[in-house]
């Protein structure tokens, strides 16, 4: 089996007949860049985020994509991510706090 693409957070590159894969936590990312509360539907949402291993250029480059009027549409997602983010730095869990360490700030 060929190995995966792994480029830009996607696991498969599309095709005609298949729809590209993406990393869940490159999914979950997405979820934090929308105008709707992540863990509205997932109230786990942010402590499963800190497990997974952080794709910072993924999360870089959806940061620098934004333009102000679009990051004022979900700036109280960035201020949750960045707030939960702090609370997973005091955590005894070191999975959680190496990822939370990642995430750029």
């Amino acid at each position: 089996m060929a190995q995966a693409e792994k480029k830009g957070g996607l696991l498969r590159k599309s095709s005609a007949s298949k729809k590209p894969l993406k990393e869940k936590v490159v999914l979950m990312y997405d979820e934090i860049f929308t105008t709707e509360d992540p863990s509205k539907c997932n109230p786990r949402f942010w402590e499963e985020l800190f497990l997974m291993k952080v794709n910072l250029e993924y999360l870089e480059g959806k940061l620098e994509a934004l333009d102000g009027e679009e990051l004022m549409k979900i700036k109280d997602n960035i201020n949750c991510l960045f707030q939960h983010c702090i609370q997973a730095l005091g955590e005894e869990h070191p999975i959680r706090v190496v990822n939370a360490l990642q995430v750029p700030c």
